[in-house]
Order: structure tokens, then C-alpha cells, then sequence
């Protein structure tokens, strides 16, 4: 299965653990790797996570973090939606 990112969650993912890295480098690079070992898991583990409100759409919120990362699965690929801290943003 491929993993694609909208460009809209490559912006919030860079842009989250840049604001990480300003408060503490390590807690940047663990928050990083948590990421993305949980987005990996995604591939093999389809149903982690919660639905969202959307249909086909899931939030997978990252233990140790406050990082929900908005996910769908298309045929044989996972699409990255959007990264949010809190999940307090919404799908637009």
C-alpha cells in the first residue's frame, strides 16, 4: 500500500514539528518519529483510530502528543488529509 500526503498535511506536519523544535529539539525529533511510526502503522492496522464525521474519513489521534493526523484509504493507497495539534481545526 502506498502512502500519499496531501500538500496540505506535509505543510502541517513540517510546520507542527517545526513549532515543536522551538520549545525543545528532543521533544521535536520523539514527536517526528511518533508520527510517523504511527502513520506506517496505518498501512497494516486500518482500523486505528476513530471515524470521523465524514464518510471513509478516520482520526488517528498520536499517544504522547497532542497530534491527530486525518487520514482516508483509497483502494490501495492511504491518503494523509491533514496533521492537526488538538484536533481542534476542522476538514476544509
Amino acid at each position: 500500500m502506498k502512502i500519499t500526503w496531501r500538500p496540505r498535511a506535509v505543510d502541517d506536519f513540517e510546520r507542527l514539528i517545526d513549532q515543536s523544535s522551538a520549545g525543545n529539539m528532543a521533544n521535536a525529533s520523539r514527536d517526528k518519529s511518533l508520527l510517523e511510526t504511527r502513520i506506517q502503522q496505518l498501512v497494516r492496522f486500518e482500523q486505528l483510530g476513530r471515524k470521523s464525521r465524514r464518510i471513509g474519513v478516520r482520526e488517528l489521534p498520536i499517544e504522547g502528543t497532542p497530534y491527530v493526523v486525518v487520514n482516508r484509504r483509497l483502494e490501495d493507497e492511504l491518503l494523509i488529509v491533514r496533521i492537526f495539534h488538538n484536533g481542534k481545526a476542522t476538514l476544509a
